[in-house]
């Protein structure tokens, strides 16, 4: 009888340890690949060397573009500080180069060259969400 005794113990836990294996093995596989999320990826809007993030959507009711040229309205529920810090990268990495920036309350603007354009970036962040005004415009018209 004391012979069985360590085995009546060791069986038990034994079984506990594999049965929550197999559990964590089930959730792994069950997982769906519906229910893995997927961040969708920045993308070109209007202008072809402006990085827009995929978090903000477009205005068409207050854009005004005409011969790659003019202004982008987006809106979304991004913070400032990292909206800001996402354009200074992407308009450099697409060969822009960075004039000036300031804050002023809830607001940062950014000010690039590239070439013989201008663009500036205006980003307001308020409690209902963000929004982003960006102006391209040829540099002569300044």
């Amino acid at each position: 009888m004391k012979r069985f005794l360590p085995y009546a113990l060791i069986v038990p836990v034994a079984i506990l340890l594999v049965l929550s294996g197999c559990e964590k093995v089930k959730e792994t596989f069950s997982q769906s690949s519906s229910s893995v999320e997927i961040k969708p990826s920045p993308r070109y809007l209007d202008f072809n060397d402006v990085l827009i993030p995929a978090d903000l959507i477009k205005d068409s009711k207050d854009s005004v573009i005409t011969n790659g040229h003019g202004r982008l309205v987006l809106s979304g529920r991004v913070q400032s500080e990292s909206l800001a810090q996402f354009f200074v990268t992407s308009m450099y990495s697409d060969g822009w180069t960075a004039l000036n920036q300031y804050k002023y309350q809830s607001s940062i603007k950014l000010f690039f060259k590239k070439s013989e354009r201008i663009a500036t970036i205006l980003i307001a962040e308020n409690p209902l969400g963000t929004r982003v005004e960006i102006w391209v415009i040829p540099q002569g018209k300044i």
